[in-house]
């Protein structure tokens, strides 16, 4: 550390655990990534209001790896896939609960439009399997409600008693995806607290 850098406490007041792919968007599927890296616009808000950042993991990478192809829920929402989102969401609901019985503000946020990590809306379709046959940006089927991640989170959290944990998304996973309406809802959601 530079003798003039600020030590960061690791007891922050308000921590924001954020989808792997928005401070990794080299995780995403091929040609998914609306940026190279880390979203550096969320990152920028988020150090703006206060927030300590940590990143979530990726159930999707970690099951099926870099060369999977786009999907919805329905492919992933097999008995397997639940077990694995359950092992990832259990060590991440013990964080969050250490940060709320501490008293920090937590704020979980997803990717909407993700099949895995949607929060206010996820990829669904009863009729898509196998290799998908069209461009992804030509019928994205994108439904209100959770991606299987997310829910499993938010299940865990439940389970343990833990309260007060806010849930968003930024729709960068739409085709209508407008950043900066997106980052200013966001901003509106992360000023309170």
């Amino acid at each position: 550390m530079s003798a003039t850098a600020a030590p960061v406490s690791l007891r922050a007041a308000r921590v924001a655990y954020l989808a792997h792919c928005l401070l990794n968007a080299n995780s995403k599927v091929d040609e998914g990534a609306r940026c190279a890296g880390a979203f550096g616009p969320l990152v920028a808000l988020l150090r703006r209001h206060g927030w300590t950042l940590r990143q979530l993991p990726c159930p999707e990478l970690a099951f099926a790896g870099l060369n999977r192809f786009w999907a919805v829920r329905e492919q992933y929402d097999t008995p397997a896939f639940r077990a694995h989102c359950e092992a990832l969401a259990t060590p991440v609901a013990a964080m969050i609960a250490a940060d709320r019985r501490r008293g920090a503000d937590v704020v979980v946020i997803g990717l909407d439009g993700s099949p895995t990590m949607g929060v206010r809306l996820t990829a669904s379709s009863a009729e898509w399997g196998g290799r998908p046959d069209f461009p992804r940006d030509e019928d994205y089927p994108v439904v209100e409600g959770r991606g299987l991640f997310v829910e499993t989170v938010a299940a865990v959290l439940r389970r343990r008693g833990v309260e007060g944990v806010r849930f968003t998304g930024i729709a960068q996973d739409t085709l209508d995806y407008d950043e900066a309406a997106e980052l200013a809802r966001l901003g509106d959601l992360l000023g309170r607290g």
